[in-house]
């Protein structure tokens, strides 16, 4: 995804971050920081103000851009897996019963 939001706002008459600031009613930090950084995405709720104000849809300032062939997912884009262990009610199957489906509550 490729925030586009300058080249954007530049066709709405919109020539700089502190302009869509006062335009939006967004926090300076928040108006600056999308108006300058293309790797930062709008929230939903910002997706919405901007929506709104301008009358668009989020297709006009964000734009879906895949990644080079080889670099579908890096580390840091897995999603954690998180493993959670009770020992008062972890239920474990035993490999030494007649069958699988027999299981023993820890």
């Amino acid at each position: 995804m490729i925030n586009v939001l300058k080249d954007f706002l530049a066709t709405k008459g919109v020539e700089t971050a502190y302009q869509f600031h006062k335009k939006t009613g967004l926090p300076q930090a928040t108006a600056y920081r999308l108006y300058n950084k293309r790797n930062v995405y709008p929230d939903q709720k910002t997706q919405e103000i901007v929506c709104r104000v301008f009358d668009v849809q989020p297709g006009e300032f964000l734009r879906y851009e895949p990644d080079d062939i080889g670099n579908e997912c890096s580390q840091s884009d897995k999603k954690p897996t998180r493993k959670t262990k009770s020992s008062t009610t972890e239920a474990l199957f035993a490999a030494d019963e007649p069958s699988n489906l027999v299981r023993k509550v820890a």
